[in-house]
């Protein structure tokens, strides 16, 4: 058997950062060759460190990376892109938050998904460019069917009948929307609108660039937003630090202020 490469190259986008000794940081990354995983930067939080500022959440870099007993430990980071006007947003530093928290939480280490990568770069990319935070729309839903979690949005995702063009239940527990008759069978779930219906229905086909185009009203996005939020809720059985980040920002009087460096929610 051919023994392993000591060392390895990866780029990726930093999801999380935990800090631990007086000046050692785990970071989580999420990369298309190795899909998530941990490594450590040794002495990263000193001011002399020369990866203090490739190695922060919401960053893409790349890596040189040694393998360990236990954990993998950066030896070399290059900054590919730092989204430096997503952080100076705050709305648009905690729609990238909450995006980067979903990947990880649908994610199992070193297990990596087909478009997934692309999917992240995607989102990051357009919030930088500053399209609406409503864009975190197409990238529940696309990641919802990237997961293996397709919702049903075009037939009842209990008896398969085709849709009416009507106000129609959104089921977490059905895996999509159901139809009038159905309903009693689908364990709760959220009325989406006609409108909302179709906009989800444009998530799930579009391109990221046309969904980003549309016009979403606030209230529009809020009905999607909650019937999507209790999808992932019951997907993943549990709730978001970033969710909640993400409320207590929409609370905030405007304008608001730039986020902090690292642009992470403990």
């Amino acid at each position: 058997m051919a023994e392993r490469p000591r060392t390895y190259t990866a780029e990726g986008v930093i999801l999380r950062r935990r800090n631990i000794g007086e000046a050692d940081s785990i970071f989580t990354v999420y990369s298309d060759r190795e899909g998530k995983f941990d490594a450590v930067a040794r002495g990263v939080r000193k001011t002399r460190s020369k990866m203090r500022g490739h190695l922060e959440p919401l960053t893409r870099s790349r890596f040189l990376i040694a393998k360990g007993r236990s954990l993998d430990v950066f030896a070399q980071a290059e900054t590919v892109h730092h989204y430096r006007a997503v952080r100076e947003d705050l709305d648009r530093a905690a729609t990238a938050v909450y995006c980067a928290e979903l990947v990880d939480r649908f994610t199992a280490e070193r297990a990596p998904q087909e478009g997934l990568y692309s999917l992240l770069l995607g989102i990051l990319d357009a919030l930088e460019d500053g399209c609406g935070i409503t864009v975190a729309r197409y990238f529940e839903v696309q990641l919802l069917a990237l997961s293996g979690y397709d919702l049903a949005l075009d037939a009842c995702a209990l008896c398969t009948t085709p849709l009416a063009a009507e106000d129609t239940l959104l089921s977490p527990s059905a895996g999509g929307l159901v139809c009038r008759l159905c309903r009693p069978q689908a364990e709760g779930g959220r009325i989406l609108g006609v409108r909302a219906v179709k906009v989800l229905r444009y998530a799930r086909r579009a391109t990221l660039d046309a969904f980003a185009a549309l016009n979403l009203d606030p209230d529009l996005d809020a009905e999607l937003r909650t019937a999507l939020a209790l999808v992932i809720r019951h997907t993943l059985e549990r709730d978001l630090a970033a969710t909640r980040f993400l409320e207590d920002v929409r609370r905030l009087p405007g304008p608001h202020p730039a986020p902090s460096p690292d642009g992470r929610v403990e």
